[in-house]
C-alpha cells in the first residue's frame, strides 16, 4: 500500500500532465462506449426488422427450399403446411405459427404489367406478430375512397397491399383494381382480380419496387395451393432460446428444414461483420493513441524523478518495486479515466437521445431512423478493462527503465 500511496501522490503532484493523460483516456472511453451503444442499437433494429418483417424466430421450410429457383409456384412447398402449423401451435414453446406462401408473377393495371414478388399471409394473425402496421403508408386515395388499411379477414375479399415503388410503376393507388397473374402448382396460367387497399414502405427500395402482399385465401385461389405452404414462420415465447428450439424442432420434423432467423437474414449478418471490422479498427487506433500518450507521460515522469528513484533505491527499494510503482500509477490513471469516461458517456448519451436526431437513410433504404444509443453495461466494462490493460502495458517500458537505473548515477543526475 505504500507504493500505491506514492503513485497517487505523484499523479496529484503532476496535475497538468495527469490531466492531459486523463483527457486522452476519457476520449478513448467515450468514443468506444458510444460506438458500442450505436452498434447495439443497429443490431437490435436489424434483428427486430428481420424477425418482425416475416421471418419469425424460426422458419420451417421444405427440403432444398434455399437451393436453386422454382420453375413454377409452390414447386418447393410443405404439402400439408396448414396441418403442420396446427401441430406446431400445440407446442408449449410456440407463441404462434404464421403460414406463408411466396410466389411471383405479373401484376397488370390494363395497359401496363410489372413483375412482382408476392407473399400471402394470414390477415388475422399477421398484424399481431409482424411489423405490418409500421409498414403501412397513407398513400394516395382514389376519388371518394378510403386511405390505406390492412387486408380484410374475410376469405371472400380479393385485396392486395402494394410496395410504394410497385404502385408508382403501375400508376396505382388505394382503390385501384388490378389483375394478378401467376402459375398454379400444375404450371397452368391463372389470374384473379384484386383491389388495392393499402401501400407499404418496406424500407428497401428493391422490395418496394416489386413486393406485394395478399391473403392466403387469395393466393389459394390464384395458385390452387390447397393446404400447401411455402414456409411456416414460428414465433417463440422465449426468443433467447431460438438456437435450442431450432435443434429440437429439427429433430421433431425430420422431413423439413428448420432454420433460425439469423441464418436467413443475410443483410443482418453482413452489417454485423462490417461494423465489427470498422469499430475493431477504431478500437485499435484508440489503443495505440492511449498507449503512446500514457507511455509518454510515465516516461517523462521517470526522467524527471531520476534522483528520487536513486534515493528510493538507496533506502532499499528493489527494482521490481519501482516497476510496481509505475504500474500503480497506470492503474490509478485507468480507474480515474474510466470513471470520468463513464460519466461523460452517460451524459452525452442522454443528451444525444434527447435531441431525437434522425440519421440519414443507409444505402439501399428508403428512409432514415432515429438515433437512440443503447445503454450497454457490458460494453462499458470491456472498454474499461481494455483501457486498464493498455495502461499496464504502457507502464512496462518506463518501469523497466526506472528499475535499471544505477543508484550512484541516479543520485548524481541533474
Amino acid at each position: 500500500m505504500i507504493l500505491a500511496r506514492l503513485a497517487l501522490r505523484n499523479l496529484l503532484r503532476q496535475r497538468r500532465r495527469t490531466a492531459l493523460t486523463l483527457m486522452v483516456i476519457v476520449a478513448g472511453f467515450l468514443a468506444l462506449s458510444l460506438a458500442g451503444g450505436f452498434m447495439a442499437q443497429t443490431f437490435q433494429g436489424l434483428s427486430d426488422a428481420a424477425i418482425r418483417g416475416g421471418l419469425g424466430h424460426l422458419q420451417v421450410l421444405p427440403p432444398g427450399a434455399l437451393e436453386g429457383d422454382e420453375a413454377q409456384s409452390l414447386e418447393k412447398a410443405l404439402p400439408d403446411g396448414e396441418a403442420l402449423a396446427a401441430r406446431l401451435r400445440q407446442d408449449p414453446a410456440v407463441a404462434e405459427v404464421l403460414p406463408r406462401i411466396q410466389f411471383m408473377g405479373l401484376l397488370s393495371s390494363g395497359p401496363k404489367s410489372v413483375a412482382f414478388l408476392g407473399t400471402a399471409v394470414d390477415p388475422a394473425l399477421e398484424p399481431r406478430f409482424m411489423a405490418t402496421a409500421e409498414a403501412m403508408e397513407g398513400g394516395a386515395k382514389a376519388p371518394g375512397g378510403a386511405g390505406s388499411r390492412w387486408l380484410a379477414a374475410d376469405p371472400a375479399a380479393r385485396e392486395v397491399l402494394l410496395g410504394t415503388g410497385l404502385a408508382r410503376a403501375l400508376g396505382a393507388s388505394v382503390g385501384s383494381s388490378l389483375t394478378l397473374m401467376s402459375t398454379t402448382r400444375d404450371g397452368a396460367l391463372n389470374a384473379v382480380d384484386v383491389d388495392v387497399v393499402g401501400l407499404q414502405d418496406l424500407g428497401l427500395r428493391e422490395l418496394n419496387d416489386r413486393f406485394l402482399t395478399v391473403s392466403l385465401a387469395t393466393a389459394d385461389q390464384l395458385l390452387d395451393a390447397a393446404q400447401a405452404r411455402s414456409r411456416l414462420s414460428v414465433v417463440l415465447r422465449r426468443p433467447q432460446s431460438t438456437a435450442a428450439e431450432q435443434a429440437r424442432f429439427q429433430t421433431l420434423l425430420p422431413g423439413t428444414s428448420v432454420k433460425p432467423w439469423f441464418e436467413l437474414a443475410s443483410f443482418y449478418r453482413q452489417v454485423k461483420l462490417l461494423y465489427f471490422a470498422i469499430f475493431g479498427f477504431l478500437g485499435l487506433v484508440l489503443f495505440l493513441v492511449v498507449l503512446l500518450a500514457t507511455a509518454n507521460t510515465l516516461l517523462m515522469s521517470v526522467m524527471e524523478r531520476v534522483r528520487e528513484f536513486g534515493v528510493l533505491r538507496a533506502m532499499g527499494l528493489q527494482p521490481r518495486q519501482l516497476l510496481k510503482l509505475l504500474q500503480w500509477e497506470g492503474a490509478f490513471l485507468g480507474l480515474l479515466g474510466s470513471a470520468l469516461g463513464l460519466a461523460a458517456t452517460l451524459l452525452l448519451r442522454a443528451g444525444l437521445n434527447a435531441l431525437h436526431l434522425v440519421m440519414p437513410a443507409p444505402p439501399g433504404t428508403s428512409h432514415g431512423y432515429e438515433l437512440n444509443i443503447h445503454f450497454v453495461p457490458l460494453v462499458y466494462f470491456i472498454v474499461a478493462l481494455g483501457l486498464q490493460a493498455t495502461l499496464q502495458v504502457s507502464a512496462l517500458f518506463p518501469g523497466i527503465k526506472a528499475a535499471r537505473l544505477r543508484i550512484v548515477e541516479a543520485l548524481r543526475h541533474v
